[in-house]
């Protein structure tokens, strides 16, 4: 049977005349072919000499000592402290109700698409304007700082030191900016530290998220998976304000957004 296979998968592809074995088996191999059929011979009393499989038998410690990229299977996330880590339970009930979150958010856009609801468009600043998103999500030109915003600032749309990811603000951002404010919260938590406030941002910007995820927003979410791990390793006790912010995003992005390599055992 396999050899009826072999022969239907290796078809001929040039005749040549049949010649008995005892014509094959003298042909003259140190010497060149004369004519094209003779080259033809040779090739077919070659290749009944050799086996269908062939593998190479390669000493690959050879090429382990040559080796110059090292991949490893580590996620960069530091080990949290015993009792830091939410169970099993908990991130599956976060994630059903992210999972819901994002399902009412995207009948909000269809709606609005569609006309059948109205929601004023508030004036934010453009999305290459890293200082302006700065300013309007925390009410200063530089996380962390004091400095009060310019109430004549264009840029300015709620009173008070910061504004929250309102419905209104969330509707009107299309993907690309999305991305944008996002990877310009990771760089201010990596520079400047972490907040409640700025929690409410990270979960209002990956509720937008779309999936399946481009190589470049999975890159930004593993990196915010990595600072949110790293800092709850560094907290001093378990009843710190920022653990539970920092074990719901490190739960959404490994869980929701199949990061599994990052996200916690429970």
């Amino acid at each position: 049977m396999a050899e009826n296979s072999n022969s239907e998968l290796l078809c001929q592809a040039l005749s040549t005349n049949s010649v008995n074995s005892t014509i094959e088996d003298d042909i003259a191999f140190d010497i060149p072919p004369a004519t094209g059929q003779e080259y033809l011979r040779r090739v077919k009393q070659e290749a009944t000499k050799c086996p269908d499989i062939v593998v190479a038998d390669l000493n690959m410690e050879l090429f382990r000592k040559q080796q110059t990229v090292i991949v490893s299977s580590s996620s960069g996330c530091l080990t949290p402290p015993e009792g830091y880590t939410p169970g099993l339970s908990w991130q599956t009930q976060q994630t059903s109700d992210f999972s819901d979150v994002r399902q009412k958010l995207l009948r909000c856009k269809a709606r609005l698409k569609n006309g059948q609801m109205k929601i004023a468009k508030p004036k934010v600043p453009q999305s290459e304007n890293a200082e302006g998103w700065c300013r309007m999500c925390f009410g200063s030109y530089k996380v962390g700082t004091q400095q009060p915003l310019d109430e004549n600032s264009p840029d300015k749309i709620a009173t008070g030191n910061s504004t929250l990811p309102l419905l209104s603000i969330l509707v009107h951002m299309d993907q690309p900016t999305i991305v944008k404010v996002l990877g310009y919260h990771i760089n201010w938590f990596e520079a400047t530290g972490f907040g409640v406030d700025q929690g409410r941002w990270f979960y209002a910007l990956l509720s937008c998220l779309e999936k399946p995820l481009c190589p470049e927003t999975c890159s930004l979410l593993r990196s915010l998976a990595r600072s949110c791990a790293n800092l709850r390793a560094s907290l001093e006790n378990a009843d710190d304000d920022k653990l539970i912010p920092l074990n719901l995003i490190i739960c959404l992005v490994g869980r929701y957004f199949d990061q599994t390599d990052v996200a916690d055992n429970g």
